[in-house]
């Protein structure tokens, strides 16, 4: 038996036909996958800066209120908390802490020491952040005295991490500070 003319045009889909929809669905569903994964590194980055910020945002406040000792809190990323011992005095009272043993009277230097080993390394860039590290350095304000870091110099807290891109690398929070002149 003949088929009519008009039948033969609509016989349905043809094997090629179906493997260029499945093809064009395929790349579509594999873009979409790679948004979300690109959504959820930003979304990671975000967190990591946001927390490196409070971090920079907690020195300054301790640099703030420990005048007396702004020249102690410059140092570098060589602090190694593994390998450098913790300061020997424990300069701030935790809310958790039931009684005051073991709290002492610090100098303004070992409330820096302790500050920095604090954000460094208790809970802190350390921990909270892949690879993080952490940099203080001042920008004298008067270069004609002998002082390497002057009263109303400015101060650059330095966070850096590594963050989560598709080509690696690393992303950093710098923020800047003038601590106060000591009165």
């Amino acid at each position: 038996m003949k088929v009519p003319q008009r039948w033969r045009a609509c016989q349905g889909a043809t094997l090629l036909e179906v493997m260029i929809a499945v093809l064009i669905i395929g790349v579509g569903l594999l873009g979409i996958a790679s948004l979300q994964v690109a959504a959820l590194q930003g979304a990671n980055n975000a967190q990591f800066r946001s927390r490196a910020t409070d971090l920079a945002a907690s020195l300054a406040d301790r640099m703030r209120a420990n005048l007396a000792a702004d020249n102690d809190y410059r140092f570098d990323a060589e602090f190694d908390c593994d390998t450098d011992a913790p300061p020997t005095n424990v300069c701030a009272m935790l809310p958790s802490a039931t009684d005051q043993a073991g709290i002492v009277e610090c100098t303004p230097k070992q409330m820096a020491v302790y500050d920095v080993w604090e954000i460094q390394c208790t809970n802190g860039v350390r921990s909270a952040l892949p690879g993080g590290t952490l940099v203080v350095a001042c920008t004298d304000s008067d270069a004609d005295d002998t002082d390497d870091c002057s009263d109303n110099s400015v101060f650059q807290i330095s966070v850096t991490w590594q963050a989560q891109k598709r080509l690696g690398g690393s992303d950093n929070v710098v923020l800047s500070i003038i601590p106060g002149a000591q009165r």
